[in-house]
């Protein structure tokens, strides 16, 4: 239906075949592959915001609208919800671990209401010692000025009054049971901050508190940072790897297909073009401008991606060009186009797929770089790199900040380099051949 075959070759089939039966390379990429696509839910799965809140006949799907939006990039999405909507104070967007606690334990909103009033009075009898009421002795410039600012204060007063009214009935509401919602597995965000504990950021992990692998000096959750982190940098290097790698068989391909003139003067440029120094570029960009996601996607893709893989295709085609087939196909007069598609170019796709995995190694790797060095994603953003940049101020006192984000970048990169030895071994045609 698309134009192509769908099924596998017979070469391809044993190819498939060997890459299953080496054990390592195998339940590596089913490792990696798992984790990935399971990172592409995360808002469903680690999240402040509730998979479903419902407030007395109103139900709303932060989360789920949040994935959406996230999935359809090209739109905007509001996943934004009124306080005043779910028995809440004020216009802003509803206080979702708040709405929860609430939900569990009605209890607590009524003991906040109580805390409320308690302040109300006792700002009315700080003001009533701080400010008393003028005497017969006083003039009527300061007899204005009280009466001003009493008016002023029990207009607030007032305010205040009418909102612990109105948060009572709504505890009603809660104690009914007619407000509850359902949270994710781990209910916490990476930009969320950790308030409701104690000590000051950087904690230290604790399963007591519910940070089981800390916080950072913002005080934000490192569980979340981790876990959007790594989808972050698996997303970056599969779209570099794959762009790059376009452009590089693109090149490569006109380069050993034509050859000549075009072959030497597109090989200069490309000897040019990589003598660019890329983190030179990145850290002058970074100076003037905060790179995005994107942004640092098209620096690597423009600046240094595509040139590795030109060099493989580039022979992969000499060789493949130079065989009788080839030759037998441009004196049939087939035309240039459905030789390099349709000849060619499947037989020189051996190099790409056994150096893509390297690739992706190499790309995750800089990601990480240039975030420990502060010329990568905009602040906030979950970052591996800025966790080890933070781990490296606090590695005496605070030293999961270095070890965790560690362990992860070097379990995902063993992962890749596992699928990239099988990967070269299944494709390689010595079928006995090991790497030792």
């Amino acid at each position: 239906a698309l134009g192509f075959r769908a099924q596998m070759t017979p070469i391809t089939k044993k190819r498939v075949g060997r890459f299953r039966r080496i054990r390592r390379g195998h339940w590596s990429f089913v490792a990696i592959t798992t984790l990935f696509v399971m990172s592409l839910f995360l808002e469903l799965m680690v999240n402040s915001k509730p998979l479903v809140v419902h407030y007395q006949g109103k139900t709303a799907f932060p989360a789920v609208v949040e994935w959406i939006d996230k999935v359809v990039f090209f739109t905007s999405i509001s996943s934004f919800q009124k306080k005043s909507d779910f028995g809440q104070d004020g216009e802003n967007e509803v206080d979702y671990p708040q709405f929860a606690r609430y939900a569990e334990d009605p209890a607590l909103m009524m003991a906040d209401i109580d805390a409320r009033a308690e302040a109300l009075e006792a700002d009315k009898t700080a003001f009533a010692e701080e400010y008393p009421e003028p005497g017969g002795d006083s003039t009527e410039k300061q007899r204005e000025r009280w009466q001003r600012r009493k008016a002023r204060m029990e207009r607030r007063w007032t305010a205040e009054a009418e909102q612990l009214a109105l948060l009572t009935e709504n505890q009603k509401v809660f104690a009914s049971g007619d407000a509850w919602c359902i949270q994710p597995v781990y209910p916490y965000a990476p930009r969320d901050l950790r308030l409701d504990l104690d000590k000051n950021p950087p904690n230290k992990p604790s399963f007591a508190q519910g940070i089981p692998l800390g916080t950072d000096q913002s005080g934000r959750d490192v569980v979340p940072i981790l876990l959007y982190g790594f989808r972050i940098s698996l997303v970056f290097a599969l779209v570099v790897a794959a762009l790059g790698y376009a452009v590089g068989i693109v090149v490569g391909g006109i380069q050993g297909y034509y050859g000549g003139w075009v072959d030497i003067a597109s090989q200069r440029f490309v000897e040019i073009w990589g003598s660019i120094p890329f983190l030179f570029t990145i850290m002058i960009i970074a100076s003037l401008i905060q790179p995005s996601l994107l942004m640092l996607i098209v620096l690597l893709v423009v600046l240094r991606s595509w040139l590795g893989i030109t060099y493989y295709v580039r022979g992969e085609f000499y060789r493949e060009k130079a065989k009788d087939y080839v030759q037998a196909a441009i004196g049939a007069g087939v035309s240039d186009r459905k030789i390099i598609l349709g000849h060619i170019l499947p037989n020189a796709l051996v190099p790409v797929v056994t150096v893509a995995p390297v690739g992706i190694v190499a790309y995750i790797g800089s990601l990480v770089s240039l975030d420990y060095l502060g010329f990568g994603l905009p602040p906030g953003t979950p970052s591996w790199g800025a966790l080890l940049r933070q781990g490296l101020e606090n590695v005496r006192h605070y030293p999961h900040l270095v070890v965790v984000p560690s362990a992860a970048l070097g379990l995902t990169l063993f992962a890749v380099v596992m699928i990239g030895e099988a990967v070269r071994e299944a494709f390689d045609p010595k079928v006995f051949s090991r790497l030792r």
